[in-house]
């Protein structure tokens, strides 16, 4: 079910791309189709992103288990090197170039996030009402987080931050929610009425 949902809404949108950005080009012949038009881009797109979705598919639990904290390093240092080498694009440094290719580190790094988050939070040992596992869990979180923001991309950082709903879920206590969120409320308001 959930499969055929994901079908549905990539067909649609491919269909969505292909009416909207049609034109005369499209008839020019496959190759041009493919690497020129929009639709064509997108349709390499699916594919690269069905080949993922097979490989992570059969790939065991304990290869994920087993490597998601060293995906989450690697996340960290692609972080840090965008810092450092990465290109500026539209305000933020937060893009590496190889010629037409672009890449985005803050996209490896949500996902080994959510590797390093999903290995730490499924140990029987964790407790997220104890202060200890409650700041290494937002550490997971807030590192890449910063990292993010000093490049600066604040709509990425806004992703990372859904991560604390996972944390209530596994039982982080909701009076740290509350005097975050007030915290926030006060501290817009000093910069609207100062």
């Amino acid at each position: 079910m959930t499969f055929s949902l994901y079908l549905a809404m990539v067909g649609i949108g491919w269909l969505m791309i292909y009416t909207v950005g049609y034109s005369e080009d499209y008839s020019k012949g496959f190759s041009h189709f493919m690497f020129e038009t929009q639709v064509g881009k997108q349709t390499i797109w699916i594919g690269i992103a069905f080949a993922v979705f097979l490989f992570t598919y059969i790939i065991d639990r304990k290869f994920w288990e087993t490597f998601a904290y060293p995906i989450y390093g690697v996340g960290l240092v692609l972080l840090v090197a965008v810092l450092i080498f990465g290109r500026e694009i539209k305000g933020a440094t937060s893009w590496f170039a190889f010629g037409s290719f672009t890449f985005q580190p803050s996209e490896f790094a949500k996902f080994g996030t959510a590797l390093a988050m999903a290995a730490y939070l499924s140990t029987y040992r964790v407790n997220l009402r104890q202060l200890r596992h409650q700041v290494l869990a937002l550490g997971l979180i807030l590192v890449p987080t910063g990292l993010i923001l000093l490049q600066p991309d604040a709509g990425s950082a806004l992703v990372f931050l859904s991560f604390l709903m996972l944390m209530y879920r596994e039982g982080f206590p909701a009076n740290v929610y509350i005097l975050g969120f007030t915290s926030i409320v006060l501290l817009l308001l000093g910069f609207v009425y100062p």
